[in-house]
């Protein structure tokens, strides 16, 4: 899944009834990336539109990040701040290119915009403690047959 956009007022399409939320996937093999003009994969993500009666079923794979939530702004092991605005969304404060992206372990410095708790900064640090942001995506990569985007 690469977005969820909710309409309001509906969406205007042909179908009945017209949508009010819009999830996007991705096939088996195709990597999620987004162009400068804000285009996602030419094209080739499929929309679903939940509530429209065509029975679907999604299965988790993976849920990358678990202990972070959207807004999560974190410290990485470097020194760069970080904002956490979905799995492979991060925006480091400096402006600098993401690059490979946090280096970890993090630490948590807030969680919607107010200071986090002692057991949400604990979750963070321990779950960080291992592993990188690359290792995360190559897990997801090897459970979906997904290609490095360039």
């Amino acid at each position: 899944m690469t977005a969820v956009d909710d309409h309001d007022p509906p969406l205007k399409t042909v179908w009945l009834p017209h949508p009010t939320r819009t999830v996007t996937v991705l096939r088996r093999g195709l990597s999620y990336r987004e162009f400068p003009d804000g285009t996602h994969l030419d094209g080739s993500g499929y929309t679903i539109h939940p509530g429209d009666g065509i029975p679907f079923t999604f299965a988790l794979l993976m849920r990358p990040y678990p202990f972070l939530q959207m807004g999560d702004e974190v410290a990485d092991t470097v020194g760069r701040a970080w904002r956490f605005d979905g799995p492979w969304d991060w925006a480091a404060f400096d402006g600098e290119p993401a690059g490979e992206g946090p280096a970890w372990p993090l630490v948590l410095l807030t969680r919607a915009g107010t200071p986090c708790s002692v057991e949400d900064a604990e979750a963070v640090a321990a779950s960080t403690a291992s592993g990188s942001h690359q290792e995360t995506v190559r897990d997801w990569m090897a459970l979906t047959e997904a290609s490095p985007t360039p």
